[in-house]
């Protein structure tokens, strides 16, 4: 790589006094005769390829660390081989359709190149790269919506597909691009996908159709029914959930990995919002259940311990279902504040965009006011600015990005350096040591909550189960708090609900 990128300097080098040529005689290339002469469909195409050139070619006369700019690339090669011998008969509807959605979303003065039957690359010049990575991932969602139907976001595998690739590691040593690259930027990704919906391909015949219900719904994602869990909106009232003496949950540490038949659903759990006090926000809660009949891992438990091929899995099929829920209470013009977790090995994976894409079908007015997304499962030694890049990356998609911490070593710096504003500390969570009375668990969150407020970060607790601990943090000065103490998981987000603080003062024994 060191000799591959000393071989574009030298290029570099070499352009540059050709670029400052074309600065002096203005922007616009000249159009050359032979271009004129073209079928205006043919020019048309000549045009924009030959502005791709051009993006590119100012990219290389930039200084050398603009190597590190990414080319976004989009891909339509799963739906090509998806459609197998009818691609010939729809390859150019199908590529117009991609064309007009991209320049849809590309924005002034960014520029696309078609490479290739099924593949775009995408040069983002005069956007900011958390946006432009947020654009292609639109642009992969709302096309494979155009192409399948918009029932396919979050189940199967994508087809059309968003991946990305360095300007260094995209081109070669005489500056042009390098297709063998770009394919196996490609292909990482179709790896690392079809390694998490396994070896069957959708067809044609199996995808649903625009509007239409869907007629392959397979093991991996049954939709499974809430029972007594589910219903409208919730009646408010306050719930006194003791554990048993003597018995035990299993901890993150007992969680196995998901079997490939797991049945998944997704659950909201009300959530207490200290401000204007009210039961305003709906937290996702993913049940996994791994064989008929047996108890279902919730939330954090549904996750093994080491997050791998797991959690991606998880978050996709959370990520997918949670916009459904969402839009779902727009159109019923709620106003409830949503909040998904989504576990760090799937943000610091290649496939992260196959998590996040769902959420770039939300409109954005919608996502900036009322979507949170919440990190968890971050590793000891993740660093504030690691952290920070990803919290960066995310802001785009939603109103704020808060993240997980623990109880005894909460981190709170980082998630400060990260320029967090809210932290989040799941019961769920804590390790047998930190397993104590109400009395002793409210004075950790209190220690928790003074810690947090010289960093000018709040504090909300998640999966409160017992009566003393749901009054003591409402009335404690923590932003948020939900659990089976408070409320009932739900199928969907509801409405807003009044819930004064006054209504739980007295309330604690």
């Amino acid at each position: 790589m060191n000799s591959k990128r000393s071989g574009k300097g030298l290029l570099t080098a070499l352009r540059r006094p050709l670029a400052a040529l074309g600065r002096l005689m203005g922007s616009s290339a000249p159009v050359a005769e032979e271009t004129i002469a073209l079928p205006a469909e043919t020019r048309a195409q000549a045009l924009v390829d030959d502005s791709f050139t051009m993006a590119l070619d100012g990219l290389l006369t930039e200084d050398d660390g603009r190597f590190q700019t990414k080319l976004h690339l989009i891909s339509l090669v799963e739906f090509h081989e998806a459609v197998g011998d009818k691609w010939s008969r729809v390859a150019d509807k199908v590529m117009l359709i991609a064309e007009g959605v991209i320049n849809l979303h590309l924005g002034a003065g960014n520029v696309y190149g078609r490479k290739g039957p099924d593949l775009f690359v995408l040069v983002f010049r005069n956007t900011p790269p958390a946006e432009a990575r947020r654009r292609a991932v639109r642009i992969a969602q709302e096309l494979g919506t155009r192409l399948v139907g918009s029932q396919f976001t979050g189940h199967d595998r994508p087809l059309a597909l968003a991946a990305e690739i360095t300007l260094a590691d995209a081109m070669d040593e005489t500056g042009a691009l390098d297709l063998s690259a770009i394919n196996a930027a490609v292909s990482e990704m179709r790896a690392v996908i079809a390694a998490e919906t396994g070896p069957t391909r959708p067809s044609l015949s199996s995808l649903p159709q625009e509007g239409g219900a869907r007629r392959d719904k397979g093991p991996d994602w049954t939709e499974m029914e809430g029972g007594g869990k589910a219903g409208g909106d919730p009646k408010w009232k306050t719930n006194d959930v003791e554990r048993s003496p003597g018995s035990t949950e299993p901890g993150l540490d007992a969680t196995p990995p998901m079997p490939g038949d797991a049945a998944l659903s997704l659950l909201w759990r009300p959530t207490w919002l200290a401000e204007g006090e009210v039961i305003g926000g709906y937290r996702a809660q993913v049940q996994r259940m791994d064989r008929p009949g047996e108890t279902a891992f919730e939330g954090c438990r549904a996750y093994p311990p080491e997050g791998g091929e797991s959690a991606l899995m998880l978050d996709r099929f959370t990520a997918g279902a949670a916009v459904r829920g969402i839009k779902a209470s727009q159109a019923e013009g709620g106003e409830t504040m949503a909040l998904v977790p989504l576990h760090w090995a799937s943000m610091d994976s290649a496939a992260r965009m196959s998590v996040l894409a769902p959420f770039a079908d939300i409109p954005e007015a919608i996502r900036n006011r009322r979507l949170v997304i919440e990190l968890f499962g971050l590793p000891d030694h993740l660093t504030g600015a690691a952290l920070g890049d990803a919290v960066t990356a995310l802001r785009p998609l939603c109103r704020d990005v808060m993240v997980r911490v623990g109880l005894s070593t909460p981190a709170l710096t980082r998630a400060a350096q990260a320029g967090c504003a809210l932290v989040g500390l799941d019961l769920a969570e804590l390790v047998n040591s930190e397993k104590t009375d109400d009395d002793h668990l409210l004075r950790g969150l209190g220690s928790l909550r003074d810690a947090a407020a010289p960093l000018g970060l709040k504090v909300c607790v998640w999966g409160v189960r017992r009566r003393k601990v749901v009054v003591g943090t409402i009335l404690g000065d923590f932003a948020m708090m939900n659990g089976p103490g408070l409320m009932k998981d739900i199928a969907r987000p509801a409405r807003i609900l009044p819930a004064p603080r006054s209504r739980f003062a007295g309330g604690a024994a």
